[in-house]
């Protein structure tokens, strides 16, 4: 019985996907983003992000030129975390791009 229920944590585990999305800004869909990030950040999600909002200033990050665009993304630390706490916590790293 334990070993089935190793078997199963596991696949639930390594069956579980993430995606990169990314909003972009007044831009066409040919452009690419091939710039340095002006801004990198992580958010902290508990409980697999149920009943949590996190809503960010990002005025001050790029004041002349405005946003480029904003892509959220989970790195290596932030799926290893989630998946060994099965997302009890489960951060997210976003990057915010200037025109």
């Amino acid at each position: 019985m334990k070993k089935f229920l190793i078997c199963i944590g596991l696949a639930l585990t390594l069956s579980a996907c993430g995606s990169d999305h990314i909003m972009r800004f007044n831009l066409n869909p040919q452009q690419e983003i091939n710039t340095k990030p002006a801004y990198e950040g992580r958010s902290h999600f508990f409980l697999w992000g149920m009943w949590q909002k996190t809503d960010y200033d990002l005025s001050n990050v790029c004041p002349a030129k405005g946003i480029k665009a904003v892509d959220a993304h989970w790195t290596l630390y932030d799926s290893l975390f989630g998946g060994l706490t099965m997302g009890i916590y489960a951060p997210e790293s976003y990057s915010v791009y200037c025109n």
